[in-house]
């Protein structure tokens, strides 16, 4: 860990030197501002084997709700940038059992960032390098939800045969996470574009550390693109998370992906003693017609938890983009299956249907 931070360091002084002897003189810097954003509402119906009820929510799980601005001044040189964005919710991911009203602001972005041809360093609070390994999508329907973030992640799981209301405490978005990427307060480098690969690599404290190999390519309209990321984990019984994605979309429309990922238990935690490492595996495949696009989706969460825990979950969704209105209307159905040794729970169904509106 000491190399890798070591060699992050060098590489982001290296940037920072070379941003401070640029040429470029106070005539040749073109600054702007930019002010954007979107709203993401969903209504969901939901069975878990104790009753149906009916809820609205901020898809926080895919999209939450956010407001941001940008800032930059370029030359020819280099440019330095700024990115705010806060996350403004109502009923964040609530559960359409929940029947409450509530609200969020949290600060999801506070960064600068210095860029050339050397590629570009970011300071503040931003993504970490391994951020969305698992989220490769060529879909046209990541709005509906996907495997690297559920829409009916907080709907509650009923224990079987208990006739109480969300008895377990039990969500689906916490027994089917993506497990990959986080923000914090960082150091982060990236490459340039080279022939569609770029690396990136970032460190924040408490031994934070991930890197990661992107790909983004264009073969005569047949689209790839791919991730493969590591991070540290500070947390005592996590060691470190380890995943990555690929998907391809075919110039007639047809389109499909995979992901996985890997959670790197801490051996040497008592509590941890002969438990496997936790794993996650998706797949999608979809047809997308130009503003259109129908998906469907599958994940697998095991051992998450104790060995034997099983959750999966299958889905079909679709998506409709407006696109002279900033706007995509979006739906989906999904099942929700999870076991373990101790427990059964009932099997959760749940429909949707949701809004996002940018500006």
């Amino acid at each position: 860990m000491t190399k890798f931070r070591l060699m992050l360091l060098s590489t982001a002084a290296a940037g920072l030197v070379a941003a401070a002897v640029s040429p470029a003189s106070a005539g040749e810097v073109t600054k702007s501002m930019s002010v954007s954003g979107h709203i993401n509402r969903v209504i969901i119906l939901s069975d878990n084997g104790n009753g149906t009820t009916l809820g609205q929510a901020d898809n926080a799980g895919v999209s939450e709700s956010r407001f941001r601005i940008k800032g930059a001044a370029k030359s020819e040189a280099m440019t330095i940038s700024t990115l705010v964005e806060l996350g403004v919710t109502g009923n964040n991911s609530l559960s359409s059992q929940a029947n409450a009203d509530t609200s969020r602001i949290r600060i999801r972005h506070s960064v600068i960032s210095v860029a050339n041809n050397m590629g570009k360093l970011s300071v503040g609070q931003t993504w970490a390098a391994d951020w969305l390994a698992t989220s490769s999508n060529l879909s046209g329907t990541g709005n509906a939800g996907f495997h690297d973030g559920q829409t009916i992640g907080g709907e509650a799981l009923n224990v079987n045969g208990n006739t109480g209301t969300a008895a377990s405490g039990v969500s689906v978005g916490g027994v089917l996470p993506a497990f990959t990427g986080y923000r914090k307060n960082l150091i982060k480098y990236v490459t340039p574009n080279m022939n569609g690969f770029t690396g990136e690599a970032s460190f924040a404290a408490a031994d934070h550390a991930a890197a990661s190999l992107r790909y983004s390519g264009d073969f005569n309209g047949t689209k790839v693109a791919g991730t493969a990321a590591w991070g540290s984990r500070a947390a005592a019984a996590n060691k470190s998370e380890a995943g990555g994605s690929l998907a391809v979309a075919l110039a007639g429309g047809l389109n499909g992906s995979v992901a996985y990922s890997r959670r790197n238990l801490n051996g040497n935690v008592a509590a941890n003693a002969g438990l496997n490492n936790p794993e996650m595996w998706g797949a999608g495949i979809g047809y997308t017609m130009g503003a259109n696009g129908v998906t469907a989706w599958y994940q697998a969460v095991n051992d998450l938890g104790a060995n034997n825990n099983k959750a999966k979950t299958y889905a079909l969704v679709a998506e409709h983009k407006m696109a002279d209105y900033g706007t995509s209307v979006y739906g989906g159905i999904q099942r929700v299956t999870y076991d373990t040794t101790a427990i059964k729970y009932d099997d959760l169904t749940a429909g949707w249907v949701g809004i996002k509106v940018t500006f």
